[in-house]
């Protein structure tokens, strides 16, 4: 296949099913029809009737996966805008970013290691909690499998937004540093986009949260796994 008609490929069929995604999130308004989820699973059942492997289609996709980096550095714009909050209560979101950076990192490496999974499968679960850029770097700086990675990566930012959310919501967790902190840790990326629907308090925490828990999980990785 030529490799032109291979990256316009790859970019253009991420682009349009996430626009299918944005589509039927905005008229449904469901939880389980965010871009990100119809997007991935439409993406994988095209490869898999059109025989096309992954390696194949990130060649194309992977400008989308730069772009990433950006869009991290935009959300420091409604951050600026809640600073004084973030400021007030940083001590504890300090706090809880390394208690729960911590648990959530060792916490998925030990119970893969005991259900039997091998070394690098084990290994891969690590960096699930860092924004999705970071992770495949630390992934395969580690010993991980980078594309097994992503898939953590992205369930628990899905995982998050769907599930994460909604239990927060149930147990009347209310307090937007609470909210941004929990999520943030979990849910990265995803999980921050989704407090941004309705409180730019909580998605300026989840930000901070989440970056802080990428640098914790880089730092861990650094002294521990390498």
């Amino acid at each position: 296949m030529n490799t032109t008609i291979i990256y316009l490929f790859g970019a253009l069929m991420t682009l349009g099913t996430y626009a299918i995604g944005i589509y039927l999130y905005k008229r449904y308004k469901k939880t389980w029809l965010q871009p990100m989820i119809v997007a991935t699973v439409l993406i994988g059942l095209l490869l898999l009737s059109a025989d096309i492997s992954y390696e194949t289609y990130m060649k194309g996709a992977e400008l989308w996966n730069w772009l990433l980096g950006p869009a991290v550095v935009a959300l420091a714009y409604p951050l600026y805008f809640n600073l004084p909050m973030v400021k007030k209560y940083f001590g504890p979101i300090l706090l809880g970013v390394f208690g729960g950076g911590l648990f959530g990192l060792f916490s998925g490496y030990l119970l893969t290691k005991w259900l039997g999974a091998d070394a690098a499968v084990a290994i891969s679960t690590i960096p699930k909690n860092a924004t999705t850029p970071i992770a495949i770097e630390l992934s395969e700086t580690i010993g991980g499998i980078p594309s097994l990675t992503v898939v953590y990566v992205m369930i628990a930012g899905i995982g998050g937004a769907v599930l994460g959310i909604p239990i927060l919501d149930k147990m009347g967790i209310r307090h937007p540093v609470a909210r941004g902190l929990s999520v943030g840790i979990g849910s990265h990326g995803f999980g921050t986009a989704k407090l941004f629907e309705t409180s730019d308090k909580e998605g300026s925490v989840s930000t901070v949260a989440y970056i802080l828990t990428a640098i914790l999980i880089t730092v861990v990785c650094t002294l521990f796994f390498m």
